[in-house]
């Protein structure tokens, strides 16, 4: 696992915001495609000519998770950890005083990294980031 610094952490920050916009966008796009193909089920349930649409309809949907899978490993790739995608939490593992491990905690949103909180914590355990353990120097 990369223990990041504060800085990588930050620099991270405008490309992680990026990212996270195409999940989303990308998230709610397949959700209505879901929709979609849902209500051509039950269309030629009913006994409507629909099946070469949905099938196109269903391509378009096996498109958009593959690019939702892609960005989710883009994601996944910078060493962080996506907590949850409609708050845009991501944690950053950092090297604690003493060796341990806590995380940097960012929010979509916020304009930088000012939260922390333990491994055995989450969001509601949040600290301010004056407050992280540092490594004696």
């Amino acid at each position: 696992m990369h223990r990041f610094s504060l800085d990588e952490a930050t620099e991270l920050l405008p490309r992680l915001t990026q990212l996270i916009d195409g999940l989303r966008h990308l998230r709610d796009e397949a959700v209505v495609k879901k929709g979609q193909i849902d209500r051509l089920w039950q269309r030629l349930g009913a006994g409507e000519p629909v099946l070469s649409t949905l099938g196109a309809e269903q391509r378009e949907l096996d498109e958009l998770t593959s690019r939702l899978v892609g960005t989710a490993k883009d994601i996944e790739s910078t060493g962080c950890i996506l907590r949850d995608v409609d708050l845009g939490l991501v944690d950053f593992p950092f090297r604690a005083r003493g060796g341990g491990t806590v995380f940097l905690c960012w929010r979509h949103g916020e304009p930088a990294i000012q939260f922390w909180h333990g491994t055995d914590e989450g969001y509601a355990g949040r600290k301010p980031i004056e407050r992280l353990p540092l490594e004696e120097a």
